[in-house]
Formats: structure tokens, sequence, C-alpha cells
């Protein structure tokens, strides 16, 4: 049994790339028929939206067309395994980082099992999924160092579509991947939806909500440039050319600030040509001295202070106003208000007013206060 090109790059990319400094946790995946079916895909809502520090929720919404008869259909959701600094180790038979995974057919839940495989058995074999290959027993192998397994997961259940049209809703919840170089990093396979029958999505939405004080990257692999985006909330967008700190080369990306809200993408017949690949960079100050005409400012990142100095007192003075900046303050002080609107992600907001920071803002202000003028 054979899984298509790209995931099998995608599990080999994920081996290399990440060192024991990063982890992978997994990529997130389209529910997707695991035998050849003459059902379609109408509509697809692919919810993603942050639900603590390191955890996202997905949620999609299908509208699935069943042209014939009833008919029965065999159906799964792969996951590759963690790597890099991770432990592989499957819990309880499934993937360490998925949970609540679920499946609703037409408002009633489908129950699912879980096959683990090694990546090589699965490269030696051709499609489709058989089912005798997903209900034998999952024989576990003693390994060394869990970090550098191969498994790869089957989520799969059997659904019945009646002849017309059929709602799935599918869910889980996974933690997302990250390094020294970066907040975070989420990847989802966008083309196995292409294994349906009519091998496109007719009506594809895309939503994608991080939470407050947000920056993160998209990388334009499956659109072009904006006019298939739209901004919800204190949203800014823009198409740049950004260098991904883990890999250490630019890509062309639609660049997110998300102060509140989202962002959504939508598009008729899609028939995407690239996954969904989304980082946030850290900003990580390389001087030892904080000069805030040279350094970058970012939305999501305080900057570092221990073992700093600072050049002069207007850069403490605009770094103290920086929590306040985020949040949409219109300066009166006409230094710093020309100061914050050139900072791509600053977004005036007229009617806010003076509220209480968050712990850790605090915490950095009075690091900040006591910092010394460099000499």
């Amino acid at each position: 049994m054979k899984i298509c090109g790209q995931l099998i790059l995608l599990c080999c990319l994920a081996l290399n790339t990440w060192a024991n400094d990063s982890s992978y946790y997994t990529s997130g995946n389209q529910i997707i028929p695991l035998q050849e079916t003459d059902i379609s895909v109408k509509k697809e809502i692919l919810t993603m939206r942050r639900i603590a520090d390191e955890k996202v929720r997905v949620t999609v919404q299908y509208t699935f067309h069943n042209p014939g008869k009833k008919k029965s259909l065999l159906m799964g959701f792969e996951a590759a395994a963690p790597s890099g600094d991770a432990d592989g180790t499957p819990r309880n038979g499934e993937h360490p980082y998925i949970e609540n995974f679920s499946v609703d057919l037409n408002g009633e839940k489908i129950s699912h099992r879980v096959s683990i495989f090694q990546t090589s058995e699965l490269i030696e074999r051709e499609p489709p999924y058989h089912a005798e290959d997903l209900r034998r027993p999952q024989v576990i192998p003693e390994i060394e160092n869990v970090n550098e397994t191969g498994f790869f997961y089957v989520y799969h259940f059997s659904a019945t579509f009646p002849v017309g049209d059929s709602q799935i809703t599918h869910s889980y919840d996974y933690a997302m991947s990250g390094s020294i170089f970066t907040s975070y990093e989420i990847e989802y396979l966008l083309s196995p939806a292409l294994r349906w029958a009519n091998q496109e999505i007719e009506d594809f939405t895309l939503i994608i909500d991080l939470g407050e004080f947000q920056q993160f990257h998209v990388l334009a692999s499956f659109f072009e440039d904006l006019s298939s985006w739209q901004t919800q909330g204190r949203v800014k967008i823009a198409m740049q050319d950004v260098r991904h700190e883990t890999l250490g080369e630019p890509w062309r990306v639609m660049t997110v600030w998300q102060h509140h809200g989202s962002v959504t993408f939508s598009a008729k017949n899609f028939r995407p040509k690239g996954e969904l690949s989304l980082f946030s960079n850290r900003i990580l100050p390389r001087d030892e001295t904080l000069d805030v005409q040279k350094m970058e400012l970012a939305l999501h990142d305080l900057p570092f202070l221990e073992e700093k100095t600072i050049k002069d007192e207007f850069s403490r003075k605009a770094l103290a106003n920086l929590p306040y900046a985020r949040r949409g303050y219109v300066f009166q002080n006409q230094q710093l208000r020309d100061f914050y609107e050139k900072q791509a992600w600053y977004l005036p907001d007229p009617s806010y007013k003076d509220a209480g920071l968050s712990e850790e803002e605090q915490q950095w202000l009075a690091e900040l206060a006591v910092l010394k003028l460099a000499k």
C-alpha cells in the first residue's frame, strides 16, 4: 500500500530538517477515501483555532454528494509520526500529539479505529488500502530512540452515504510544532482532497484564528495573491518575502498581523497545487544594545532583555509603550506616533482606553525600566 508522494516527501523532510532543538509533531490532513469512490466533495469549511498556548483545534465541515445508490465507504485520516525533539511513542495505540478525534455523519457520531504502520511498509504497497491491512494486529517494535521512528497512523472508519448530499463534521486537537527559531509551525495537507471522485473541492473555505497579538506567515503555495483572502476583526495582511528561520531560506508568504480576529481564504472549484504551511518566527535581537531605530519590533514577541543595554532614552520610551501600541493606542507624542506608524503591524484604535496589561508584559516593563544605558 503506497501513500501519495507528497506525504512520503513530507515525512522525509521532517526527519532531515528538524534538529534536536526542534519539535515536529505532525501534519494535519483531510479525510480521504481509502478505497476508490464515485462520491464527490461539494463543500468544505476548514477551521483552525488556537485553544491553548501550543494546541490548535482543527474542525472540518464537509458536504459530500453521492450520485448513485446508498453506499458504505472506507474512509480515513492519515498522520505522520513526530520527529526532532519530540517523543514519538504511540499513546494508547494512537498518535501521541493528536487528541479528541471525532467524526459525525449527518448528526450521528461514527466510531473509528487507528492502525499504525512503519513508513517502509507503506512505500512497498499499492493503493487502495485494504481492510485486512488496517485490521491486522498492531505490533509496536522495540526501539531505542523514539525520535527516529517511522510510524505512520491511519485513523479509519466506515461511513454509509445515502443518495444525494451528506454532511460530515470532523475535528481533532493537535500540538503545534516549534523550534528555538519559531514560536510555532503548522502543516496541513490540502492535496489529498483531490482523491475524491470530482478531484476538487467545489466550494472551499479556510478560516485561521490563532489568538490575540499574533504575527505569522502563510506560504504562498496554494494561492498567488491576497485576492482570495479576507480579514475579520483587527487584522492586517500583506504579501512579503520572509525568511523561514528554521529552514534558513526566504519564502514568498502572506504575513498576518492578528491583533484579534481571523483570516479567511475562499475558492471555488479548488484544486490545491500545494499544502498549507504556516510559521511564526521568533524575533531575537542579535545586538547587545537595544536601538529601536535598528531592531525589528513584532506584534507577537516582546524583545529579549537579558544581558542587554539600551542605546538611549527614546529607545527606552518607545519600548515602554510597545504593549500599548500592540493594542492600538493613538499616541499624542509626535515622535512616538511617527515611530509606531512605521511599524507594519500597528493598527491605531481611537476607541482604545488604557487597560490592564498581562503579567508577562508587566514583568517585561519592570525589567526594561532598570536596563542600563550603553556607554
